[in-house]
Order: structure tokens, then sequence, then C-alpha cells
């Protein structure tokens, strides 16, 4: 299936570089944070905290070790397979005529869901964090609408890449 698309080098463009740059900003910038954090975090933080903000689940602090490589794992894997176009599902038939349009619309629709999602999982980590602190910035509405945002973002961003690819040629 894949072996008769062509395997061509796409050339970032000033946003997909911007977007790379600030995924791998926020990336460092939260594993700095965790680093800097850790050795004041009780023993036991929340694993779990409900829409109203409150705690119902807690576990030993290491976990936070294991969302923040999950987290990691995740946006190193999306950025890799950013450098992989002719993998990815499309809608048409990839040809020599289409494949640079395609390869470069997918590739960068997926470095922005690979930011969305880094943001999402940033706020998780950071939210679980604060709240072992006792503090409730941001914590009781605004996760619900952080996910609300999310959800409501990450189809619009897709739809928008595929009107803008039905524009493609064929």
């Amino acid at each position: 299936m894949y072996a008769n698309r062509p395997k061509i080098k796409i050339q970032l463009e000033p946003i997909d570089t911007i977007l790379e740059a600030t995924t791998a900003a926020i990336l460092i910038a939260l594993w700095m944070y965790v680093i800097i954090s850790y050795s004041s975090l009780p023993e036991t933080i929340p694993t779990h905290i409900n829409y109203k903000g409150e705690v119902d689940g807690t576990g030993n602090k290491m976990l936070i070790w294991v969302l923040l490589g999950i987290t990691t794992v995740i946006t190193v894997g999306m950025h890799v397979l950013t450098r992989f176009p002719q993998i990815h599902n499309y809608m048409v038939n990839i040809t020599e005529e289409n494949a640079q349009h395609n390869y470069r619309l997918s590739s960068r629709m997926l470095r922005y869901v690979n930011l969305l999602t880094l943001l999402l999982l940033a706020y998780v980590c950071y939210a679980m964090i604060q709240k072992s602190f006792g503090d409730n910035f941001f914590m009781e509405s605004a996760m619900t609408y952080l996910i609300i945002v999310y959800s409501v973002a990450m189809p619009i961003v897709l739809i928008v890449f595929m009107l803008k690819n039905q524009k493609a040629p064929k």
C-alpha cells in the first residue's frame, strides 16, 4: 500500500518550524518544571481530579514520572511520524503530482495535533503538581473548559486541513 507512494523530502515552512520549536520548548519546560518540583512533592500526590477540582484518586509521587514519560513518548512519536508522510492515511490516491501538497498538509496537521495534545498533557501534569501543593490555580472549572476547548479545537483543525486537502491537485 505504501510501497507505491513517492518518498520525497518536504521542506519545512516557517509555520512548521514554529510549531516544532514551540512543541519542543513546551516539552523541555515541562521536564524542567517536574525536575524542579519533584523534591518538594509530598509522597502521595493526586492522580485523578474530577471536573469539580476534587481529588478522587491518589498515588505515589513517582507516578508523575510515568505521566511525563507517556507525554514524552507521545510527543516524540508524533514528531517522528511527521518525518514519514508517505505512511499516513489519505483520502486521495497519492501520486508524484500531488505528493508534495498532501504530505505537507498531513505533516502540518500532525504537528498541530502534537502541540494540542502536549498542551493538554502538560496541563494535567501541572495540575497534579499544583494540586499536591494545595493550589487550586485553574483547577476547578478550567480543566473542564480546557477539555471542551481541546475537544472542539481538534475536530476544527482536522476539518480545516481536510478542506484544504480537497483543493489539492488530484
